[in-house]
């Protein structure tokens, strides 16, 4: 297939074939705003939200063929990665090249597959991730996602440690942006693929389910009684998240970490899941947790599990 129609085949995959276009705001009595333009979607004329008259947009496809061009250019056989890009079976669900959206159009991403992991005793999938948004939200920019085989357990980091795009750069300074970007986001995958591996070698003990809880819920006092009623309960789920985890993975630290993400993909309720899990609440809680993770694999201190 051709560039053009791969870009096509993984748009209508996702979801993700229509553009996104600026309409000027006015009040019922006719007063038109001064830059105040509403974001609206082509392909169901919905309303995304507000953005300035001099914003630029980053089309979908042009979203797309940024992933496409990069993973060309840095990928090669060893990496393993899964050809061919046509294989429409798998896009739109975490295939080769992958993606959809979020927040009625908010916001866009893009996935490539990289190749599958033991870690523990389960496989985790792991995805590059290019996030961009057409409510000027976000830059546009790579990040991390994984999941856990065994329990779908979804980790995502987006936009980190990598420099965010100019929407208004040419489609060539964007795809040598790309490259660059996603070769250093490629190096931080590799890097928290070790951390979590290492984890899996390391058992845990009260002090670190103690860490793990504060990093979670804040300053809570487990032995306490003024926890609230929502809190224990909250307490209580995650508990036997970690011990559905420890039951998968044993007593490590990669156990704990799991029972976090458990909780956050599972038990946390959240009006728009996939949008908490990549940016939002879920995320940030994911987050501490993987920073706490870190902070213990490079204590010199732990015992092998």
């Amino acid at each position: 297939m051709e560039k053009n129609e791969i870009i096509f085949e993984v748009l209508q995959a996702t979801g993700l074939n229509w553009t996104a276009r600026k309409e000027q705001v006015s009040t019922q009595s006719g007063l038109i705003l001064p830059d105040v333009y509403a974001v609206i979607r082509s392909d169901n004329q919905g309303y995304i939200g507000n953005v300035g008259e001099r914003y630029q947009f980053l089309q979908n496809h042009e979203l797309v063929e940024i992933a496409y061009e990069s993973g060309k250019e840095v990928f090669d056989a060893s990496h393993s990665i899964k050809h061919p890009w046509n294989n429409s079976e798998t896009l739109g669900s975490y295939g080769n090249i992958g993606g959809g959206s979020l927040k009625g159009g908010s916001r866009v991403f893009v996935q490539l597959e990289l190749p599958e992991l033991y870690i523990g005793k389960s496989g985790i999938n792991r995805f590059i991730t290019l996030t961009n948004s057409h409510d000027g939200s976000l830059s546009l920019g790579f990040g991390t996602s994984n999941q856990v085989i065994c329990c779908a357990n979804t980790f995502a980091i987006a936009n980190r440690d990598v420099s965010k795009f100019r929407h208004t750069a040419s489609m060539q300074e964007r795809i040598d942006e790309a490259v660059q970007s996603l070769r250093k986001v490629l190096e931080f995958e590799t890097k928290q693929m070790e951390v979590f591996h290492t984890a899996s070698t390391r058992r845990f003990e009260r002090k670190h389910i103690e860490e793990i809880v504060k990093a979670v819920f804040g300053k809570v006092n487990l032995d306490g009684n003024d926890v609230s009623g929502r809190t224990k309960n909250n307490l209580s789920q995650f508990a036997a998240d970690i011990n559905t985890s420890v039951q998968e993975q044993g007593e490590t630290l990669w156990a704990l970490f799991n029972g976090v993400t458990r909780y956050t993909n599972h038990s946390t309720r959240s009006k728009d899941k996939d949008y908490s899990l990549m940016f939002g609440a879920d995320a940030d809680a994911n987050q501490k947790a993987f920073e706490t993770l870190l902070r213990w694999v490079n204590a010199p201190e732990l015992t092998l599990a």
